[in-house]
């Protein structure tokens, strides 16, 4: 009788540690499939953000311009927000580019 359960609980224990390789197996060829879909969207995302630089760049400097001319106070304080937009945008697109470029 105590071998028979022996015998049952290792068919039990193989089949288990078989399936979690499988389970394991799927889930890493899941991964690559997503891996290989994101890097798809890599050249696209990259110039939407280039885009959206370039719209922020022409309106920060239109604005930085007028409160010169009208010789308001807060020209540099809007300067310098114009320009950590401009550097958090460059940094953002190289950051998603260095994720995912093997």
């Amino acid at each position: 009788m105590k071998k028979s359960i022996l015998f049952i609980f290792g068919l039990l224990a193989n089949s288990l540690l078989f399936a979690q390789t499988n389970g394991v197996q799927r889930g890493a060829q899941a991964l690559t499939t997503l891996t290989n879909d994101l890097e798809a969207y890599l050249d696209p995302v990259t110039t939407v953000i280039y885009v959206v630089a370039a719209i922020t760049a022409i309106i920060g400097a239109f604005r930085v311009f007028s409160n010169w001319q009208q010789g308001k106070d807060n020209v540099m304080s809007g300067a310098m927000g114009w320009f950590g937009a401009m550097l958090f945008l460059l940094i953002a697109n190289a950051v998603v580019r260095a994720m995912f470029i093997n």
